[in-house]
């Protein structure tokens, strides 16, 4: 009878993994202190997989940031109305002082001829502005504290506690510094922006300025 060969019979070179740990210990030995015991070595060695089983965490194109809100969304959510129990003249005369040290920096920086120039690219929240002209005869005489400014206008607070939006084109405003006591006017054509925008624009000089 043919005698067949056991398949599950250990091979002959395999070694067990307590001799594999022998080996490992004797060659770790030979390049340790004598302070150190193998032992400690093995305890303390940590697993590395080679093959990079991890998953890698990659960007998913498919999703995007949250879309932000245009400004007919904000002004439909109401994020820039002022509580009425907020509208009160007092409440923004520090703003004011903040601004007029502001400025006060400002008017120390450079040779006092630049300054014009400068006030142009500055920014009014804080200001206390007054209409002196206005192809809308109701705003002339309007003054107040700048509580919000926009590409085209700027809203103030009066002394009445009321808000008034004026519109930057065909209006001219003046402006009063504490640090010169004097007094600046401003054409609001050329404050058509931002204020954020306004300090990187260059202003080209003209010899008239219609309403």
């Amino acid at each position: 009878m043919e005698q067949r060969e056991n398949l599950y019979l250990p091979l002959s070179g395999k070694k067990k993994s307590t001799d594999d740990r022998t080996i490992t210990k004797r060659v770790v030995q030979d390049y340790l202190p004598t302070s150190t015991t193998t032992d400690k070595v093995m305890s303390e060695l940590k697993v590395v997989y080679l093959d990079a089983n991890e998953p890698i965490l990659k960007h998913d194109p498919t999703k995007k940031r949250g879309k932000r809100l245009t400004a007919s969304e904000k002004r439909t959510m109401h994020i820039y109305d002022i509580p009425k129990k907020g509208i009160k003249y007092e409440y923004f005369e520090p703003l004011n002082k903040l601004w007029q040290g502001y400025m006060k920096e400002l008017y120390g920086q450079g040779q006092q001829l630049q300054f014009p120039q400068k006030l142009l690219k500055a920014d009014y929240h804080g200001a206390i502005i007054k209409v002196t002209k206005s192809s809308n005869p109701l705003l002339v005489g309007s003054a107040g504290i700048v509580i919000q400014e926009t590409q085209n206008l700027f809203k103030i607070i009066t002394k009445e506690n009321k808000i008034k939006s004026i519109p930057k084109s065909k209006t001219v405003f003046q402006v009063k510094l504490d640090i010169c006591a004097c007094t600046f006017t401003l054409y609001g054509q050329q404050l058509l922006t931002r204020a954020a925008e306004r300090a990187a624009k260059k202003f080209k000089a003209k010899p008239t300025i219609d309403l």
